[in-house]
């Protein structure tokens, strides 16, 4: 499970050996993100599979606490500029989700897909089909994809989306200006 959440919780509710641990709970963590259990539900289920007592927070919630990355919202801000929809496709779960509506931290984009919403999580093609759905003006041609997880970024390489792994918001500029002629500079 690449979870930079799951040290904290797994030391918050008493796991032993939480590495080892963390793979036999991704099916869990999935369910979440794809909406069909909620992130309390999923602390709940792994507290009664490691026989444990259930959790009073939600551990996902009380230890979330993201930064803003300021060139990567100059990016967006640059490729608005150039007159770009930029939108947002993100595994996600129900309090990180609202965390980032809270802190008004999805403004940037001109819209927002996530995973516990859609039902869809990436790197399942269905993901982008069901973005797609939503954006009929473009093809996946047109599009443009850039993830942490070079999984995610072969999934939607394979529908013929350009897709890069994503390691700095000027390596993602450079990228970009590489494909087309926009000269984005930030």
């Amino acid at each position: 499970m690449s979870c930079w959440l799951w040290p904290q919780i797994a030391k918050a509710m008493g796991i032993a050996h939480a590495e080892e641990r963390a793979e036999a709970f991704r099916p869990l963590v999935q369910a979440t993100m794809r909406g069909d259990i909620s992130s309390m539900e999923c602390l709940n289920l792994i507290a009664e599979r490691e026989k444990l007592t259930r959790p009073t927070d939600n551990y996902w919630s009380s230890f979330f606490q993201p930064e803003l990355h300021q060139p990567t919202v100059q990016l967006i801000h640059a490729l608005k500029h150039h007159n770009q929809r930029v939108v947002c496709g993100t595994n996600t779960m129900d309090v990180h989700y609202q965390y980032h509506i809270d802190h008004d931290e999805y403004r940037f984009f001109d819209t927002v897909y996530a995973s516990h919403i859609m039902q869809q999580i990436k790197p399942d093609i269905t993901f982008w089909h069901y973005i797609k759905n939503q954006e009929q003006q473009y093809d996946f041609s047109d599009m443009f994809f850039f993830d942490d997880m070079q999984v995610n970024v072969d999934a939607a390489a394979s529908l013929g989306i350009h897709a890069h792994v994503f390691t700095s918001a000027q390596d993602t500029a450079d990228y970009i200006n590489s494909l087309t002629d926009l000269h984005i500079t930030l």
